[in-house]
């Protein structure tokens, strides 16, 4: 049994309108497999997510892919930025495998080739490279910042599927940042499992790090994957890794302190002369060495001498960490020293820590990058988050690459076809021991042969025990002797506080980090 796939190019940017978008036809699948990529840069929650990717190649012989080529029905479209969207047919049910859009690609003119390469990257991809600048906000959860930060590189709203969030953030901004970068950083301090990806739709999604406690994929068994028997079963090649290097057992952040200074104060000054020609407008970059907010337009005689003409002045934003300030002349305008007053966010630090001593004893002290810290969260939530950090790695992890062949095998095309990042999936594979489950960390499929071949590569990471038997005072059995420490960072599902599921409320549920 096989599916039927459709690879899709908006070339004409009108919504796969074209008469020449379903460029299926046209690929060379059977010497450049369709290949698609998306989820974390490891198989590991812990990981970073990396953009989503999708390479085809197309066939070329008709020249209508020749940029270059002004006959082609194509000419002046054939670009990046047009959106790609891979879709499979299993029975009556479509599946869509990937949506992004063209980023980079090449002609190949030799006779043996006549081809066109192209590489495709999801929404996330198209945020490396973009320049960030945000006001200042106060007192915002993770997925409000997220969200921030989407309205400042303009991304539509109905193309955002974002949690809440679990951190509270008492400041944050953006002053000239990566947008990418940006985006990780904001997942970092969310926590472990906090993911931020695209999905099927070319939707931005973030998930906090108590999506796998709560929703019902990642806390149900969905498959059950073995190495031999019953099906699905895991084709070749099977990658294991142990798990030993990534061992985390001894980990220590510095967290801001932010306040704000009590008196207005020049957070930014040039000296010598501005000249604005009259007639014209110069926006001024005043860029201060930390954060402020409520910030004044200048007033003449404090915050600048005015020497000609008659200026127009108003700020882009009043807080963050930089601003524009806008001057408009009327008349030749020349105004001497300029300053920009505001109130300054100053800043202390308090380090919070987390170690495991029996892993430290054991293992050596193993700690975690100081750019995947979480820079952000404030005091007790950087603290939740490392002890999550510790209580999950401070033993290890197996990781496993589970191959998937669904060609002429209808279960194993299910598996291809239908998982997804965070799902909970059990492995069998007799060879390494491994029989646990475990999250689908990241996914990568090839097509190729007109669509008789369907390789899915899962990478999964075993799940971590949790505590079962929370030490309770007033319960029999789960007292001195009887109990275990609830914290540690390693929440329980069946016991996690929730407001809006019965017997998880007061007197019953246990917080969650």
């Amino acid at each position: 049994m096989a599916a039927s796939y459709r690879l899709l190019v908006d070339w004409l940017n009108n919504g796969f309108a074209g008469s020449a978008d379903d460029v299926t036809a046209r690929t060379l699948d059977q010497r450049t497999p369709l290949n698609v990529r998306y989820g974390r840069d490891q198989s590991r929650q812990l990981s970073p997510t990396a953009p989503g990717e999708l390479n085809f190649e197309l066939d070329n012989r008709s020249r209508d892919y020749s940029p270059d080529n002004t006959s082609s029905p194509l000419a002046g479209f054939v670009q990046p930025s047009r959106k790609v969207r891979l879709e499979a047919t299993n029975g009556s049910t479509i599946t869509t495998l990937y949506a992004g859009y063209t980023d980079d690609f090449d002609v190949k003119p030799e006779i043996n080739d006549r081809s066109v390469p192209m590489t495709c990257i999801d929404a996330l991809g198209r945020f490396k490279g973009v320049s960030v600048t945000t006001p200042l906000y106060q007192g915002l959860r993770t997925g409000d910042a997220i969200g921030y930060l989407l309205d400042a590189v303009d991304w539509p709203t109905a193309d955002r599927d974002l949690d809440s969030g679990a951190s509270f953030l008492p400041y944050w901004w953006l002053d000239d940042v990566d947008a990418f970068t940006a985006l990780m950083a904001l997942a970092d301090s969310e926590g472990p499992a906090a993911l931020i990806t695209c999905d099927s739709q070319g939707r931005i999604v973030f998930r906090d790090r108590h999506h796998r406690l709560t929703r019902a994929p990642s806390l149900t068994v969905q498959a059950t994957w073995r190495s031999s028997g019953t099906e699905p079963c895991i084709s070749s090649p099977t990658a294991y890794n142990h798990g030993w290097q990534e061992i985390i057992n001894s980990v220590s952040v510095e967290v801001p302190q932010r306040r704000i200074e009590g008196d207005l104060s020049a957070v930014w000054s040039t000296e010598g002369q501005t000249v604005v020609p009259s007639g014209t407008t110069l926006t001024i970059t005043a860029r201060a060495s930390g954060p402020f907010l409520g910030a004044l337009t200048p007033v003449q005689d404090l915050d600048y001498t005015l020497l000609s003409g008659t200026p127009a002045i108003s700020l882009t934003r009043t807080s963050g960490q930089s601003t524009g300030i806008t001057i408009t002349a009327t008349g030749d305008v020349v105004i001497q020293d300029l300053q920009l007053r505001a109130y300054a966010i100053t800043s202390t630090s308090v380090v919070v820590s987390s170690v495991d001593q029996q892993s430290v004893d054991r293992y050596g002290p193993k700690s975690m990058p100081d750019s995947r810290l979480p820079a952000w969260a404030n005091i007790y939530d950087a603290q939740a988050i490392l002890d999550l950090t510790v209580a999950q790695r401070a033993e290890r992890l197996p990781t496993i690459s589970v191959t998937m062949r669904g060609a002429g095998n209808a279960t194993r095309l299910t598996e291809c076809l239908t998982r997804n990042l965070s799902d909970r999936v059990h492995v069998v594979e007799a060879h390494t021991g491994l029989d646990a489950d475990c999250f689908i960390e990241q996914i990568q499929h090839s097509v190729g042969n007109g669509g008789l071949e369907h390789v899915t590569t899962f990478g999964v990471e075993k799940i971590p025990p949790v505590v079962t038997t929370a030490l309770t005072f007033d319960v029999a059995g789960r007292g001195f002797n009887d109990g275990t420490f609830g914290g540690g960072g390693l929440d329980n599902p069946s016991t996690m506080f929730r407001f809006d599921t019965a017997g998880r409320g007061f007197n019953d549920g246990v917080f969650a980090n």
